[in-house]
């Protein structure tokens, strides 16, 4: 268009300043030359064959062709005569000037017409170069040409798609490896989705086993907690995956449900257990045994329980769905435990008899009973020793009371040393960086790493509003504007345009960031496109992020803005149930205040181990990244249950001991070394249990196993078994302090079995 419109400018110049007339005239003169000369040389021909006609000689072949040449040639030149003379009567008369004129006002008309489709065809093209600088650092094909990206896209979710799709589209590329081009799959591609087998379990019921015999000494009294537990995880799991038709669930579900089901199963069936075998040492008759320890022991389980049910259901205010199934299935695989504990662990026991203690032990039993059957003052003697014997602190629990403000303060100290890593927790979702090194998660992620850069594994979809009433052509534009300023942000390396709805109101970009998924320069790429305005000649445009990428980052942080919430609902509940339960003020606040010491350094080890890396390797870490978004709040509803469990267990002995006639102080001791045991124990395979999960599962049990295994431990052994005994020892009887108005309207529930006891007696 350029040229044509140039042309016609040098032709209106010459026009206008005569050269044209000049040059027109010119070359007549130079026409009229040449025909002259040719016309001469004409007249030349002609006169030799004249000379040969009239010497009436014979014309030779050449001859008569030359003869024919000169006519042709005559005709020609007078043809050109002709056409000269005309051009000489025109610029003679000036209508050569006219013609150029018209030629060149035509041109220009029709240069005119033709302007808006070569302008529009002229912007479209520097649109699309625009485009394509602005998609230069993107890439499906390596640098080197050794690794290539194909992106597969379904019209349903992804978790929608079956299992024979998936492999129908898995064939689609089989092809591919008979030329030697290996295809790898990502986790969603491959159809593969984390599964825990029975690995996590297996180990947690061998621990289970080995620290129940140790403990209770016959194979009989040590299998029958596991076997308790493992009917009401198996009632638990059929339930809940009876509803999986119905309700959407991750596989980590169930494996939660197992996991916590299992862990308190064998507790709360160990505590009445050992609750009837001290019965049965006193001397008491085998049915009146079995039936007081599922009134005290089985009471206070009923309401450990409960603490921990709470928590769990209380994953539903925190409104996000998968979360609420999994505190929903985790809840119903601890009513499964408490029913089985209290109602079908009574009747085996009742089956077991005497089984359920050594041969060795009922001997000295039975040696005992015999002591205070022949001899009434020895027994007493007897009773007497043993109660002085019950009031004296030993060992650990000595070391604890003989100072208890310094046991408090270097518990503090400890704990908060063990927390110190929480100031820098992430939270975020699992990537394949974070898989095992052979899954196809893994090995996809690396490849695509390796190849084209971390931040291809964590693209982002941003959608621009655009002003009411943009125009397909003013979009267009809008693309290009749009794009080159995403493509300035911090931490982007390219952008590429997908879409421009049909109604011209948004349009649709991938953009590719400098790093991966899960690094907070992703994260804060994320938030600074949302916040991000651009003020155009067409009117403001704002922007809204999507893609897996985001959508982790978004439950992530709402997580974090639920997670105090949640707590203070947790905590609020389990209070009034702790209160109803020991009738005191001071012990269900201790109770708390310890339980968010232990808390705190469970995250903390946690992030140390699995964001950090610290001894990661030891426990199967492959890449440290942020802490799984829904640990601390699953984490929160089953440590603050469980350790609601060991106090009341712990505390409802103390709780016992006082209301039998002991003060404050002697019945901290009393019920220490009457439950301190089965504490230690129940701890312990509680951890067992939870760690088991880590060490044989996908990376996200393994955190959640690991935060609750070290939640259990710090709590069981330095809150429960350390620290609430200082702080209770040395409030005394305003351990149990309770404002009298708050007395006369609480219900006296009995947890301890007070009333039973006194029946007994």
């Amino acid at each position: 268009m350029a040229d044509a419109q140039k042309q016609l400018d040098d032709t209106q110049k010459k026009i206008d300043d005569g050269s044209l007339e000049s040059e027109a005239r010119a070359k007549i003169e130079a026409g009229q030359a040449d025909i002259d000369s040719n016309r001469q040389k004409l007249e030349g021909g002609q006169q030799q064959l004249q000379m040969a006609e009239t010497l009436h000689l014979p014309l030779t072949p050449d001859m008569q062709e030359q003869k024919k040449q000169l006519e042709e040639g005559q005709k020609k030149l007078e043809e050109g005569q002709k056409e000269l003379d005309a051009q000489k009567a025109k610029l003679e008369d000036g209508s050569l000037l006219k013609d150029a004129q018209k030629q060149v006002d035509d041109g220009r008309t029709e240069l005119e017409k033709k302007r808006p489709e070569l302008d529009a065809a002229k912007k479209e093209l520097d649109r699309n170069q625009a485009l394509l600088d602005m998609t230069s650092d993107a890439a499906s094909i390596s640098e080197n040409g050794s690794a290539a990206i194909a992106t597969v896209s379904f019209t349903d979710d992804i978790m929608a798609v079956s299992p024979e799709h998936l492999a129908n589209t898995r064939d689609a590329f089989s092809s591919l490896e008979d030329h030697g081009v290996k295809v790898l799959y990502d986790t969603n591609l491959s159809g593969q989705r984390p599964e825990m087998g029975m690995t996590g379990e297996m180990i947690g019921i061998a621990l289970a086993l080995i620290i129940l015999f140790v403990m209770l000494g016959t194979l009989i009294a040590a299998g029958l907690p596991i076997l308790m537990a493992v009917i009401g995880v198996a009632g638990a799991m059929m339930g809940t995956l009876a509803l999986s038709g119905v309700v959407d669930m991750t596989s980590t579900t169930p494996t939660l449900g197992s996991m916590l089901g299992l862990a308190v199963g064998i507790d709360y069936t160990l505590f009445i257990l050992n609750r009837h075998r001290n019965n049965l040492a006193q001397g008491m008759d085998m049915k009146k045994s079995i039936a007081l320890a599922t009134g005290t022991s089985g009471g206070a389980v009923l309401f450990a329980g409960t603490t921990v049910i709470i928590a769990l259901l209380a994953l539903n205010v925190v409104g996000i769905p998968f979360l609420s199934v999994m505190g929903n299935a985790a809840a119903f695989a601890v009513f499964m435990a408490v029913a089985v504990a209290v109602t079908l662990s009574p009747a085996i026991l009742s089956l077991v008899g005497r089984r359920i203690i050594s041969k060795k032990r009922w001997a000295d039993i039975d040696r005992r009973s015999a002591l205070h059957t022949d001899d009434a003052e020895t027994a007493e003697a007897a009773h007497v020793a043993a109660t002085e014997k019950e009031e004296r602190p030993t060992g650990w629990l000595k070391a604890i009371l003989a100072k208890p403000v310094v046991t408090i303060i270097a518990v503090v100290l400890a704990l908060g040393a063990v927390a110190i890593p929480v100031s820098d927790m992430r939270l975020g979702l699992p990537t394949g960086a974070s898989q095992k090194e052979d899954t196809p998660a893994h090995q996809t992620y690396e490849a695509i790493s390796e190849n084209f850069g971390e931040g291809q594994n964590g693209t982002i979809i941003a959608a621009a509003n655009l002003p009411d009433g943009t125009t397909e052509d003013q979009a267009k534009d809008l693309q290009v504007e749009v794009g080159q300023k995403l493509l300035e942000q911090n931490d982007v390396k390219a952008v590429i345009p997908a879409l421009i709805s049909k109604d011209n109101s948004t349009l649709l970009y991938q953009i590719t960031p400098d790093a991966g998924p899960s690094e907070v320069s992703t994260e804060n790429l994320v938030s600074n496109i949302r916040d991000l305005k651009l003020d155009t000649d067409d009117g403001e445009v704002t922007f809204g992020v999507t893609g897996q990428t985001a959508m982790n980052i978004d439950i992530s942080e709402n997580l974090a803005k639920v997670l105090p919430i949640y707590i203070a609902i947790v905590i609020g509940l389990s209070l009034l149930v702790l209160i109803l339960v020991f009738r005191s003020i001071w012990v269900p606040l201790t109770a708390t205040l310890g339980f968010l010491f232990s808390l705190a350094a469970a995250f903390g080890a946690t992030t140390a181990v699995f964001q950090w890396g610290w001894a990661a390797s030891l426990f199967g870490v492959t890449t440290p990244g942020p802490i799984l978004s829904f640990l601390p709040i699953i984490a929160v509803g089953v440590l603050f249950g469980l350790a609601m469990d060991y106090q009341l267990f712990l505390v409802s002995s103390m709780r016992e001991a006082y209301s039998h006639g002991r003060n404050g102080k002697k019945s901290v001791v009393v019920g220490y070394n009457h439950s301190a045991r089965v504490v230690v124990a129940a701890a312990l395979i509680m951890a067992g249990v939870f760690i088991g999960f880590v060490f044989a599962g996908d990376p996200m049990m393994a955190s959640i196993g690991f935060a609750l295994s070290a939640g259990v431990l710090f709590d069981a052994f330095v809150i429960r078994m350390t620290l609430i005994p200082a702080l209770m020892y040395l409030l005394g009887d305003r351990a149990w302090w309770l404002p009298k108005w708050l007395d006369k309207i609480l219900p006296d529930l009995d947890v301890e079995g007070t009333q039973l006891e006194r029946e007994k007696h």
